[in-house]
C-alpha cells in the first residue's frame, strides 16, 4: 500500500487526545502544529501549557538591528495580547512569560502575571534577564523593574516557579506553598532562602547568576541543586541529606559538605569561568589545585560518600597535579567519570590522576570541547601529545571494571584517536567504543570521522566500535 494511502491514526484521534498530547510539546513546537491542517489550528489552541519567550519570537538577525528588534517586539506583544484573549476562558496548567527590557511593558507583565494567577497555574516562568547579559556584575539594580505581587506568593496551587530579574523578590514568603517542589532564581539579588528550603517539600532548587548570596549554609531536603555563576558566601556549608543530583558552577571557594547524602547520583564540577589564566608559572596554581583535590575529598568524605557519575572541566584537570601534594586525593567510589575536556596536554597529568583514583570506574566520558583561544601551545612541561598515551601505564580501573568509554564531538583528530587507542589498549574489559560526532558537521569531516573509526575497529578484535550521527 502506498504511504499516502495509509490512514492518518494521529489525526483520527478524538480532540480531547490531541489536546494532551500537544500539551507534552514545547509552546514553540505546539504552536508549529498549526500548519498541519485546519483542524489543528483549533487544537492548537487548547493546550494546557503556555510560554510567551521572546528569544523564540525573534531571530537573531531581528535582534542585532535595532528597528527591526523594536518593531518584532510589538509584533511579539501583540501576538502575546490576541493569544491571552483567545485561551481566557480555558484551564492552563504551565504559564511562562520571557521579555527582556520589561520597563516598556510593566502594564502588560502585570496583567499577564494577573491572568495566570487567575488561573490557578501549577506552573509559573516570570523571566524578564538580557541575553547579552554575561554575568550578574552586567545587571544594574535600575533594569531590575517588574515586582513579584503579593499574589503569586500566596498562589496555592504552584508546584514550580522560576523567577529572573525581578526587584525585591522575597524567596521567604514562599514558605506557605504547600505544593511547591521546584524553584529556579536567576539575575538579581537574592535573600537568604533558608525559610523557604527548610521545609521538606522543595525538591529542587535552582540558582543562576544571582548576587549578594550572603547566607553561610544551604541546607534542606532537596533531590536536585543547581547552582551557577553566583555572588557566594566564601564559606558557605552545604547540608543536603538527600541530595540525588548537584551541579556547581562558578568560582572556587572553600565550600563545607555536612550531613551530604551517602550516595550521589550525579556530581558535576565547572570552573571554567577561572579557566583564562595564560600564565603558566602562576604560584596560585597551587594554591588552587589543593583547594580543589580537598573539594573533592571533603564532599565524598574520604570514601565515605559516593557520586556514581562524576563530571569535571577542564580547570580541574589542570590544576589537581598542581597541588603541592596531588597524592592527597582520595581513591572515589565512582563508576561514571565524565571528563569536559579540550584534550589540552595541561590536562593529561590530571586525567591520569582521577583514573588512578577511580578503582571501580565501569564508563568513561570524554565530552570534547572547542579549544580556548589560549590554549594554543603543542605541549607542556615537557609532555607530548603524540607519546604521552603511548606509555606502558595502566590503573586499576583499566584492569579490573571500565567496560566503555565514550567520546563525544569526534572528529577523528589525533589527540582523541591517541587516547582511544590508550585505553583499548590497556583497558583489559573493554567491551565499546561509542564515538558521537557533532550534528552539523560537514561531509568531508564526517568521511574523515567514518574513516579514523574504522581504523580504531580494525585495532582491536575484542572491542566493538560504534560511530553515531548525533
Amino acid at each position: 500500500m502506498d504511504s499516502c494511502d495509509q490512514p492518518d491514526i494521529i489525526s483520527n484521534l478524538p480532540d480531547v487526545l490531541l489536546v494532551l498530547i500537544i500539551s507534552c510539546l514545547s509552546f514553540k513546537e505546539c504552536v508549529q502544529t498549526c500548519a498541519l491542517s485546519k483542524r489543528w489550528r483549533s487544537v492548537y489552541l487548547e493546550t494546557r501549557n503556555v510560554s510567551f519567550k521572546e528569544t523564540d519570537f525573534l531571530s537573531p538577525s531581528v535582534d542585532a538591528n535595532p528597528i527591526r528588534n523594536a518593531l518584532g517586539r510589538i509584533v511579539f506583544v501583540d501576538y502575546v495580547r490576541r493569544w491571552v484573549t483567545r485561551i481566557y476562558d480555558q484551564p492552563i496548567d504551565t504559564f511562562g512569560i520571557s521579555i527582556s527590557y520589561p520597563e516598556t511593558y510593566i502594564d502588560l507583565i502585570e496583567s499577564l502575571i494577573a491572568f495566570a494567577v487567575g488561573k490557578k497555574v501549577k506552573n509559573l516562568v516570570l523571566d524578564f534577564s538580557n541575553p547579552v547579559w554575561r554575568t550578574f556584575h552586567d545587571v544594574t539594580l535600575d533594569e531590575l523593574v517588574v515586582e513579584i505581587p503579593q499574589s503569586v506568593y500566596e498562589l496555592a496551587t504552584l508546584e514550580s516557579l522560576k523567577v529572573g530579574a525581578c526587584k525585591k523578590f522575597d524567596p521567604s514568603k514562599l514558605s506557605n506553598l504547600g505544593k511547591l517542589n521546584t524553584v529556579s532564581f536567576g539575575w538579581m539579588e537574592l535573600t537568604d532562602p533558608k525559610p523557604l528550603l527548610k521545609t521538606s517539600r522543595v525538591k529542587s532548587l535552582t540558582i543562576n547568576d544571582c548576587g549578594e548570596l550572603y547566607f553561610d549554609t544551604i541546607k534542606g531536603n532537596m533531590r536536585e541543586v543547581a547552582i551557577k555563576n553566583c555572588d557566594f558566601f566564601p564559606n558557605c556549608t552545604f547540608n543536603l541529606p538527600s541530595v540525588d543530583i548537584l551541579k556547581y558552577s562558578g568560582d572556587l571557594l572553600p565550600f563545607e559538605f555536612d550531613n551530604m547524602n551517602t550516595i550521589i547520583s550525579e556530581v558535576e564540577f565547572d570552573f571554567r569561568v577561572l579557566d583564562n589564566n595564560n600564565d603558566e608559572s602562576n604560584d596560585s596554581n597551587t594554591a588552587e589545585g589543593g583547594m580543589l583535590c580537598h573539594l573533592l575529598n571533603n564532599l565524598l568524605d574520604y570514601g565515605g560518600r559516593s557520586a556514581t557519575t562524576l563530571t569535571v572541566c577542564p580547570f580541574l584537570l589542570k590544576m589537581i597535579p598542581r597541588s603541592e601534594h596531588p597524592h592527597v586525593l582520595h581513591p572515589m567510589e565512582t563508576k561514571h567519570l565524565v571528563l569536559k575536556t579540550e584534550l589540552h596536554p595541561r590536562e593529561f597529568n590530571g586525567i591520569r590522576l582521577l583514573l588512578m583514583n577511580c578503582p571501580n570506574l565501569e564508563t568513561l566520558t570524554i565530552d570534547l570541547l572547542p579549544p580556548s583561544p589560549i590554549a594554543t601551545a603543542s605541549s607542556y612541561a615537557d609532555i607530548d601529545p603524540e607519546t604521552y598515551w603511548m606509555q606502558n601505564i595502566s590503573y586499576e580501573c583499566q584492569r579490573e571494571t571500565l567496560k566503555a568509554v565514550a567520546v563525544k564531538n569526534f572528529f577523528g583528530g589525533s589527540k582523541e584517536l591517541h587516547i582511544v587507542k590508550f585505553f583499548i589498549r590497556g583497558c583489559e574489559r573493554l567491551e565499546r567504543v561509542e564515538l558521537y560526532m557533532p550534528f552539523d558537521l560537514d561531509k568531508g569531516r564526517k568521511r574523515l570521522a567514518y574513516a579514523k573509526s574504522e581504523m580504531l575497529q580494525r585495532s582491536s578484535n575484542r572491542v566493538q566500535v560504534v560511530v553515531h550521527n548525533s
